[in-house]
């Protein structure tokens, strides 16, 4: 019998790791991240231990513009507990988006659509996501993905979910 729930542990252990994506992204700076993704779960490479803001956003888009003062703050306030991530999905490459991360003053990490694989495709299945932004997926400091959300969210509530989620 123990040999048998050993069998049985095991080849449980086998097929959760067998249906996790292994993924890669390359942000605007030249730095690569590996990502792991499973049916919860969005681990990020050199994310462990802090809430993460995976934001999609694009450059001409009104709402994303007005979310961006809000991810700015949270991501100076909060340096040590959150990393906002944006992923500019409007097919933009390296130059414009870095030009534009200068001339709004972004501090956070942002990726072309084009350096971030199957991220953007992963999610969107995962989610439901239709292609509205700004689309916001929020990972805790476990890897967990506590939800997704099409929309600008007010600072004040994005501090409060920095709070719940670092536990």
């Amino acid at each position: 019998m123990k040999k048998i729930i050993i069998t049985l542990i095991t080849l449980l252990t086998l097929s959760t790791n067998l249906f996790a994506q292994n993924m890669e992204m390359t942000d605007t700076e030249g730095k690569r991240y590996s990502v792991v993704g499973t049916n919860s779960e969005l681990k990020i490479e050199g994310m462990e231990g802090k809430v993460v803001f995976l934001e999609f956003f694009g450059l001409k888009c009104p709402a994303c513009k007005d979310a961006m003062p809000h991810l700015i703050n949270i991501q100076n306030k909060y340096k040590d507990k959150v990393q906002v991530m944006a992923i500019e999905v409007q097919k933009n490459d390296v130059a414009p988006i870095n030009a534009y991360k200068k001339k709004h003053g972004i501090n956070y990490t942002t990726f072309s659509n084009y350096d971030v694989g199957y991220i953007v495709r992963y999610i969107a299945d995962k989610s439901g996501w239709n292609g509205a932004i700004p689309f916001l997926v929020a990972i805790d400091s476990k890897g967990q993905v506590r939800f997704t959300q099409a929309g600008v969210i007010p600072e004040k509530t994005l501090a409060k979910y920095i709070e719940d989620f670092s536990k």
